[in-house]
């Protein structure tokens, strides 16, 4: 290596040197500051805040629906299952033709 190159390396290297120097007590600086405010107390604690709490809107309740009007005299069916849209006599007597008993 030649003596030029060398002394590039070096006055690099100083840079970036003196740039981290320059980093670190920025860095120092504001440390410094943060610990001087929490030391005065002046933070905020979480039961101080003058700030008002937004309270949330209550929910809009849902209407009933209106009871359908039915007869008194009308019965409901019962539940009845339903085969492939086809009657329950008719199902039966697919089975029966199929042999199940």
């Amino acid at each position: 290596m030649s003596m030029e190159s060398l002394d590039e390396n070096a006055v690099s290297d100083t840079d970036a040197d003196l740039q981290s120097d320059a980093i670190k007590d920025q860095l120092r600086k504001d440390v410094a500051s943060w610990r001087e405010g929490r030391a005065d107390g002046t933070s905020r604690e979480a039961t101080g805040l003058s700030v008002a709490v937004a309270k949330p809107a209550p929910r809009a309740r849902r209407a009933k629906p209106a009871p359908g009007v039915v007869a008194p005299d009308a019965k409901k069916k019962p539940f009845g299952m339903s085969y492939d849209g086809s009657t329950n006599a008719d199902y039966i007597n697919y089975m029966i033709s199929r042999g199940a008993r």
